[in-house]
Formats: structure tokens, C-alpha cells, sequence
């Protein structure tokens, strides 16, 4: 019997880490929560590290918890990847299927070299010397004529085309993030575009069959996952998220983030006719100022979150409407991570997309805890099943040179792109 594998995501998201520990069983194929734990995040401005030290210690305390309650150390961790420097782009290829014998016959099976060989040719591209690739995801492979092959392998042909969804992001953004955990002591194991990875943790093969956008709203950036006919079509990541409105809220408010995230959290409304019809509460908040106390209601708090909702709503409607017809998203739009749970963004998102949306809670594990089975943990139990997507032996040390460690990163993101669906 195989014995169960220990392994750790950790979400680093601009307002807070969380670390989980979890348990595989590869011969029951089940998982199960050991621990988690979180911190609040510094260091981090939209997904991009400003400052090391200060992430080292958040991802310190996160994984202490974690550990604490899991009652097990780790050395090696997935961690997510986003930030506005993430771009994506579709490429195809077309490579020639090897003769494996001696027969006249001009067709092939395709095997693995043939689909390795054509994922590698699809990466010749142009980037700039900036940027770097971190995933390359099959969208279709085309045999001969033969259109929309999910896995070509041991298909009779000649020739082998990929169309492929290219994930890169800014080479030193990736650096100092892999630089970060490692400070602290830990490996990377793997490292996961985190649209990705909420989207193993929530969505249904038929969602994905059917079209659906899952768009991720956390502290620092949006991130949007594009499915379609069982494939991914796109992937962005946008530089606004819920610490925007809360910033929004503090500013005109005068008063402090903490104060802010809590009246936005407990009174906020995604549309202030939607906090009319619920009915209008009183709001007392202390202000910076002399801690003078400021009155006012959910009306007027869910105008200064309106204006921005929408602007945020109609950026995410601009971008998936470059790639998709949003009407053919028979799936609709599945919110998740911790801005989801704004109150009435799903009624305002009918309004701006026209297609059904519904808020997407991640699987429940067992030794989740109810309190923990919430949206804004969508990511990390994603990386979990990232995780054992592709188990490799490619481990970041900290011992590593900055280019031995970008040359093992370059191969084993390769590697992880190929299992990620």
C-alpha cells in the first residue's frame, strides 16, 4: 500500500499568506487538511514583491500555524504565482510525427516525443528578454485534418499541430518571489499561475465543457480563467482587487484599513439600490482624526463601492470580450476569492454581463474547518492538487545560483503546464 504524501500550498497574496498542509492518499486518491495558517501579507503590491524581508516574516508565521496545528514540519511548498506583470498569448505549431518503422505506410502513431516535440516548438516565440515563460497549455491538437483532439497520444498521422495558451511573466518578478520563500528556509516545489490553480479547486469538468469565466477577486489583483469546450481560452490578471474599494472607503472616510475593511465587509453593497431594498442600516466609524466617530448608513457607504465595483466589473467584461463571445458562456461567471463575497456582486454582474454568475466555494475536504471553507481559500487548496499533478524532483534550493535556478525553474513550470489539465 502507498503510504500518503505530505503536501503544503501557500497562497502569498497581497493582504494576506495562507499556508495548508495537507495529506494525499494515492491509493484511496483522496486528500485530506492537516493545518493551515495565515498572516497578514506585507511586502507585496499587486502580486509584485517590494519588499523581501518583510514577506519572509509573514511567510514565517503563516507556515508556523500551519505546522503548529498539522503537527509536522515541511520543507517544500507549491506557491501561486499573479501580479499585473502576467501576460498570456496563443501560439500553434506544427511538427512532423517521427516513423518509429520501416513500413511505407506514411502515417504514425504519435507518442510522447512527438507531443513533447511540438509543446517545445509552440514556445518559439518572441518575448523580449524580460519575460519568460511559466506555462504552456494545450488548447487542441489537430492530427492531419483530424480538429479538437484532447490527447493525441497513439492517434494515427502524419503531422501534429498544438494550439497552446502561452502563460509569461517578468523574470525578476518570478525571482524575487522564488527568493522570498526560500529566505525563510523552505523549497519550491512548484510554482502555479494562481488563476489555475483556484480553478482545480472549484470548477466542474462541465462548467469547463460548457464555457465559463471563473474570476478571482483578491486583496491586490483579479485574476480571470477563460474555459471553453474543456479547454482554457484565456488567462489575464488585472492590477485592482477588494483592497482598492477598501482603500476607497478608507480615503474618503478618513479613517484607518482596519476600520474600513470591517464596515465594507459587515454593511457594504455592490449597488446601493441593493442596500436600499435590504434595508438601510446605521454605520459608526472612528476616524483618524481625534478618533472622532463619523456617522453614516449602508446607502451611502454602497455608493463609494458602487463606482468602483463597476469600474472593476466592466474592466474584467472588457477583457474576456477580446478573446470569447461572453454570451457563449453557457456556464456563466463564477466569483471567487476573498472580494467575492461582497454583497450583491452576482446581481450587479447579471446586469454587466448578461450571463448567470454565482460565487464558487472551493471542494470540501475533509479537516476543513466551516470557517475555512470560504472563497478566499480557493487558491490554496487548489495548489494543493497542483501539487500532485506533477511530482518532481526538480527542488529550489537555497544553495542555488540565481541561473541554476531559473534554469530548473524554466524546465520544471514546463513540466507542471503539461499535467495542469
Amino acid at each position: 500500500m502507498s503510504h500518503p504524501i505530505i503536501t503544503t500550498g501557500l497562497d502569498i497574496g497581497t493582504t494576506k499568506i495562507c499556508a495548508m498542509i495537507g495529506q494525499y492518499d494515492p491509493y484511496e486518491k483522496k486528500y485530506q487538511i492537516l493545518g493551515m495558517g495565515q498572516s497578514s501579507s506585507r511586502g507585496l503590491r499587486r502580486g509584485v514583491v517590494i519588499d523581501i524581508e518583510e514577506i519572509k516574516q509573514s511567510i514565517i508565521k503563516a507556515m508556523a500555524e500551519a505546522e503548529k496545528h498539522a503537527g509536522v514540519t515541511v520543507s517544500s511548498v507549491s506557491i501561486g504565482i499573479a501580479g499585473d506583470h502576467i501576460r498570456s498569448l496563443d501560439s500553434t505549431s506544427t511538427v512532423a510525427i517521427s516513423h518509429k518503422n520501416n513500413s511505407s505506410d506514411a502515417s504514425s502513431p504519435v507518442d510522447e516525443s512527438d507531443i513533447n516535440h511540438a509543446l517545445e516548438s509552440v514556445k518559439n516565440i518572441n518575448l523580449g528578454v524580460d519575460r519568460e515563460i511559466i506555462h504552456v497549455i494545450p488548447q487542441e491538437f489537430i492530427v492531419d485534418d483530424q480538429l479538437g483532439v484532447k490527447n493525441p497520444l497513439q492517434m494515427s498521422g502524419s503531422r501534429l499541430t498544438v494550439n497552446a495558451h502561452i502563460v509569461t511573466a517578468a523574470i525578476n518578478n518570478v525571482k524575487n518571489l522564488v527568493r522570498s520563500v526560500q529566505s525563510t528556509g523552505l523549497n519550491v516545489e512548484n510554482i502555479v499561475l494562481e488563476p489555475l490553480a483556484s480553478s482545480r479547486a472549484i470548477l466542474s469538468e462541465d462548467q469547463k465543457e460548457l464555457g465559463v469565466a471563473l474570476v478571482d477577486i483578491g486583496g491586490g489583483t483579479t485574476d480571470i480563467t477563460v474555459f471553453k469546450d474543456g479547454f482554457v481560452k484565456h488567462t489575464e490578471v488585472i492590477g485592482y482587487g477588494g483592497s482598492i474599494i477598501t482603500k476607497d472607503i478608507a480615503s474618503i472616510l478618513q479613517t484607518s484599513f482596519q476600520e474600513a475593511e470591517r464596515i465594507k465587509k459587515s454593511y457594504a453593497w455592490a449597488s446601493c439600490e441593493l442596500a436600499e431594498k435590504a434595508g438601510i442600516e446605521n454605520i459608526t466609524v472612528t476616524s483618524l482624526s481625534n478618533n472622532k466617530e463619523i456617522q453614516l448608513n449602508s446607502y451611502q457607504l454602497s455608493q463609494y463601492v458602487e463606482a468602483r465595483m463597476e469600474e472593476i466589473l466592466l474592466m474584467i467584461r472588457d477583457k474576456i470580450s477580446q478573446y470569447i463571445n461572453i454570451k457563449t458562456l453557457h456556464a456563466g461567471i463564477v466569483f471567487t476569492g476573498g472580494g467575492s463575497q461582497l454583497k450583491g456582486l452576482c446581481q450587479v454582474s447579471e446586469k454587466i454581463f448578461h450571463v448567470p454568475a454565482q460565487i464558487g466555494y472551493p471542494i470540501r475536504l475533509p479537516g476543513l474547518e466551516t470557517t475555512e471553507y470560504s472563497p478566499e481559500y480557493s487558491t490554496v487548496i487548489g495548489l494543493l492538487y497542483c501539487n500532485n499533478d506533477k511530482k518532481s524532483n526538480l527542488i529550489l534550493t537555497r544553495k542555488d545560483s540565481d541561473s541554476t535556478v531559473w534554469g530548473k525553474l524554466k524546465k520544471l513550470l514546463s513540466e507542471i503546464a503539461k499535467n495542469l489539465f
